[in-house]
């Protein structure tokens, strides 16, 4: 896919001098899940590097992380680029979520009962109530960020490492599915459903809030138009920095 040729930002340029690995990775990872960085974009390694001011070798490292966690494919002799998930792969996306979620919600709702995650539905509201006061905003970047940024919290919260890291993982890959099946303008999360989970966990009902859970997940799916893959030219530099 084609990238328009500009210059970085001017705020770019100046901020990100010396960006590390580590930088640069967050920087796409957000991209990805404010729903900035579209399937099929091609990340040039040379364009990458002149953006944040560092060399094709370092660029070249993100890259191959970003591989291995499947949200950039690596093509011989052509370069990088954002992954575009098969129908089958969205599908494995989200029923690998179905498994691990409500087994999240689960395990929080028997660490707040045995005391261990002190202020856990507090932090849930104050994120819910920054998702709703995005999306009345109409501010489709943090909203989405946010709704992401809610199921990794869950994860953390479980007190796992290991479901916050899935999580962690999972949630750009989800991105990539409902950009590639799914109009970018869509909610891919009804407004009431992250509120009538927090209300499931706050009253300890386990099975409630394992079944909002997966009905939660299922409408994300079955919002995916499993036929149909979004095309589209992007300035990577407005893209990253914008």
């Amino acid at each position: 896919m084609p990238l328009k040729s500009s210059s970085p930002p001017a705020k770019a340029a100046g901020a990100l001098k010396a960006a590390s690995k580590s930088d640069i990775y967050e920087r796409i990872y957000e991209a990805v899940v404010e729903h900035r960085l579209l399937p099929g974009t091609k990340l040039s390694e040379e364009r990458v590097a002149e953006l944040f001011s560092v060399s094709r070798t370092q660029v070249r490292g993100v890259l191959q992380r970003l591989a291995v966690e499947q949200l950039v494919t690596l093509i011989p002799n052509r370069g990088a680029y954002v992954t575009t998930p098969s129908a089958e792969e969205a599908h494995d996306v989200l029923e690998a979520r179905r498994t691990l979620e409500p087994a999240i919600v689960s395990r929080l709702i028997e660490r707040i009962a045995a005391g261990k995650a002190p202020g856990a539905v507090k932090r849930l509201r104050t994120l819910n109530r920054q998702e709703q006061a995005a999306h009345v905003n109409g501010d489709r970047r943090a909203s989405v960020r946010l709704s992401g940024e809610f199921h990794v919290l869950l994860a953390e919260l479980s007190g796992s490492s290991i479901m916050t890291r899935m999580m962690r993982e999972l949630t750009p890959l989800t991105c990539l599915a409902i950009l590639t099946f799914e109009a970018p303008t869509a909610s891919a999360c009804p407004d009431d459903e992250h509120i009538r989970l927090i209300d499931a966990i706050e009253a300890g009902d386990t099975p409630l809030a394992m079944r909002v859970m997966s009905e939660h997940l299922h409408h994300i799916e079955s919002s995916l138009n499993l036929q149909h893959e979004q095309e589209a030219e992007l300035d990577l530099a407005e893209v990253l920095f914008g």
